[in-house]
């Protein structure tokens, strides 16, 4: 909201835009996020409560890697 409010009085946006927020390329992500959030109950749903929460561990800590620059660092193209 902020974006949008924000870049309504910037001169020199192009059309396809409100404020700084791209139409076309927020109501992919909106539409892409819909779906996958539904994919993601249906999957928590038949998954064991022990192996969710092994997964859930796994990403986080992916993430706080990633966010420290440990890939980087390494090498690692991940």
């Amino acid at each position: 909201i902020g974006y949008i409010v924000n870049g309504l009085g910037v001169a020199g946006i192009p059309s396809p835009h409100i404020g700084y927020v791209h139409i076309w390329s927020w109501l992919c992500l909106a539409a892409t996020s819909i779906v996958m959030a539904q994919v993601g109950v249906v999957t928590a749903h038949k998954l064991p409560a022990k192996q969710l929460r092994y997964i859930f561990i796994a990403v986080m800590f992916y993430m706080g890697l990633k966010m420290l620059g440990v890939f980087d660092w390494l090498g690692w193209p991940i």
